[in-house]
């Protein structure tokens, strides 16, 4: 979830330690997978940066080891120019009824850039995966507490309509996107948008990373550990559901990736907000059990369906 909007039961670990070098006349490197500030980018070639940026989250922000290798077809298109087209793009969205509104703004337009929209900064780089740890079902608002919803997956489940879009108290959206578990998604604010949603675009100078990164919350809600709130102790999060995300979700999330990349050109680079702030205090612990294989493999569900359209 967006840390503006919600704070996380995240624990520090030795292994996501802040790492900061100062040089003179050189960058600050910051974050486990050693963002340079200066090139505004991760330490890398795309590929050797997703594979840091996916690492598997776990309970209290925990990262898992960085991947040995990719599931397809992620393995051989991030960082690769894009062939899908625009019209075969458009045609399979009109097969399926799906509104550019709802896809994050029109093909047509460019994805933001960095150094907040600047018209020479680089433009967006990384697809940042999400997950809103909320509702808490271990505080009042879910239909039993200490329980996930039974029908959390439903159109019936407000969180996958009327509340799919997570605001901030002053308004604003707190993501790009919201995708539901249903599987339905609304924009928030279009790609084209500069829009920080993640720690680390605070703590670089003059404020240039933000518009790098393209953020897309999924709906996932979280119980306590304990389920039950004791008396005098803070409810956590810590509990996610099992599976973490509907088939749904995965199909559409991948479809987002394909927009997205179409609209910036180039197949973007594809992170877990926890592991693009491990390091950083109070690094949140989203997306909580992600399963990397199903998106690659609804990923070239998608891009099937996509070429028959050309």
């Amino acid at each position: 979830m967006n840390f503006i909007a919600l704070s996380r039961w995240g624990v520090l670990t030795a292994t996501a330690a802040v790492l900061t070098s100062s040089v003179p006349g050189h960058a600050a490197i910051v974050t486990a997978c050693k963002f340079d500030t200066v090139a505004l980018k991760f330490e890398g070639d795309a590929m050797q940066q997703a594979k840091c940026l996916l690492r598997p989250v776990r309970q209290g922000a925990e990262l898992g080891p960085v991947l040995t290798a990719l599931p397809a077809p992620l393995d051989s298109l991030i960082g690769q120019s894009v062939a899908v087209t625009k019209p075969a793009l458009r045609a399979f969205l009109t097969s399926k009824s799906i509104a550019e509104a709802d896809i994050g703004g029109s093909l047509d337009e460019p994805v933001s850039r960095g150094g907040i929209g600047a018209a020479n900064g680089p433009p967006a780089a990384y697809f940042v995966i999400h997950d809103t740890s909320s509702p808490n079902c271990s505080k009042p608002g879910c239909a039993e507490l200490g329980k996930f919803p039974t029908n959390m997956n439903d159109a019936s489940w407000r969180f996958n309509t009327t509340a799919l879009v997570t605001k901030h108290p002053s308004g604003n959206p707190v993501a790009h996107m919201f995708v539901a578990r249903t599987g339905q998604s609304k924009t928030g604010h279009n790609f084209k948008t500069p829009f920080p949603a993640v720690k680390l675009e605070g703590r670089v100078p003059g404020k240039a990373a933000i518009g790098l990164f393209l953020h897309v919350e999924n709906v996932q809600p979280r119980i306590g550990k304990p389920a039950i709130p004791v008396k005098g102790r803070p409810v956590n999060d810590l509990i996610a559901p099992d599976p973490g995300f509907s088939d749904a979700q995965y199909e559409r999330l991948a479809l987002l990736y394909v927009v997205a990349s179409v609209r910036r050109g180039q197949w973007l680079i594809p992170a877990f907000h926890a592991a693009i702030d491990a390091g950083l205090n109070d690094a949140h612990d989203d997306p909580q059990k992600f399963d990397l294989q199903k998106w690659a493999d609804s990923l070239a569900a998608v891009m099937r369906a996509i070429r028959p359209q050309t």
